[in-house]
């Protein structure tokens, strides 16, 4: 019997998971929510499925056994919560939570529950991502020493695409919040090792009386004793591609993983398809590694995740990973504030 799926959420990312699932024999796109209509009539005229602008309407579907919540952060924690209780598998968008309250509330919720909830870090899924984690795994660059990735590209007209939401803090979680889970997230899995302390710092403005942050570094010390620096800007021009990079170096070699840049350079009059919804006129590099229609990260993890289901094996990253990861932005935070190193709390 396929995996049937309701998406709540159908705004950029929620529409890309859809187009995803799509090709994917094992799942059915039974219905979607979203508060805006004019988003649910996309959805109902590619896909022919049920639409609802109030979610608690999907989740009471006896047919609907499994959401995917793409939601802005802030609604996270009703959303899973409620989804829990109404007895569905879960796959989050990230970040999990914008508080430390409703993290550890969804800890143990989700502990509590027998159903199967994954946080979606596509990273984990790219091609190149695994590459390096299987050479690590096989010892042949010996014990990571020192790790940095950076994530780039361009905040301008963001907004248009993907909503005003995303760097509002209290709605998204900013910069470090929403986007730097990614990066934590990936660095913990490839070493191995938890982040115990991070100091860093960042270029902020204000805008419509909102503190945003569109620079930022930052340094932790791992666990094993490795560091760790990352850094991200939003200030890369408009419809710049995404300029993503991690270096691993260990105590016998190193990995230079170039994700986006140097995987494929395209040159088109008509205009490419750069990142979702991104229309790139002349010489760009596609967003393969993450959201490609092919292989990407996301339908891999999609892929993965509708497997576990299949097969009753709990996915990774889970509740755990979700959490951590947010618990390493809210010690950067601090950071940010008292200028000095600060250790990250993890747990309840």
């Amino acid at each position: 019997m396929p995996i049937t799926i309701g998406i709540i959420g159908f705004g950029w990312m929620g529409q890309i998971h859809a187009r995803l699932l799509k090709s994917n024999e094992d799942c059915i796109i039974k219905a979607i929510a979203d508060k805006d209509y004019s988003k649910l009539e996309i959805g109902r005229k590619l896909y022919n499925i049920d639409v609802y602008q109030d979610y608690h309407e999907l989740l009471n579907r006896k047919d609907i056994d499994t959401v995917f919540i793409v939601t802005p952060a802030k609604f996270h924690y009703q959303i899973v919560k409620d989804s829990v209780e109404a007895g569905k598998n879960i796959l989050c968008e990230k970040p999990l939570a914008l508080t430390r309250e409703e993290v550890n509330s969804l800890r143990l919720i989700v502990n509590k529950s027998d159903k199967k909830f994954i946080i979606c870090f596509p990273e984990r899924f790219a091609i190149s991502s695994q590459e390096a984690k299987d050479i690590i795994n096989d010892g042949l660059i010996g014990k990571i020493d020192y790790i940095r990735g950076n994530f780039r590209f361009g905040m301008k007209e963001h907004n248009l695409i993907h909503g005003d939401w995303v760097f509002d803090r209290k709605q998204g979680g900013g910069l470090i919040i929403e986007a730097s889970v990614h990066l934590w997230d990936f660095i913990r899995w490839l070493t191995g090792s938890e982040i115990v302390t991070v100091v860093g710092v960042a270029h902020e403005y204000l805008k419509n009386d909102l503190t945003i942050e569109d620079n930022f570094a930052a340094i932790a010390y791992l666990e094993n004793g490795g560091i760790a620096c990352i850094d991200m800007s939003g200030s890369l021009p408009k419809d710049s591609a995404t300029d993503k990079r991690f270096e691993i170096i260990g105590s016998e070699g190193y990995i230079y993983i170039d994700e986006f840049r140097n995987y494929m350079t395209i040159n088109s009059n008509n205009g490419i398809d750069a990142n979702p919804g991104m229309i790139v006129k002349g010489m760009t590099h596609k967003d393969f590694m993450w959201h490609s229609h092919v292989e990407g990260g996301v339908k891999r993890l999609q892929k993965y995740f509708i497997d576990c289901l299949k097969m009753d094996k709990k996915p990774e990253p889970g509740i755990e990973d979700a959490a951590k990861s947010c618990e390493i932005t809210w010690a950067l935070m601090d950071s940010l504030k008292s200028q000095k190193l600060e250790k990250v709390t993890y747990g309840l």
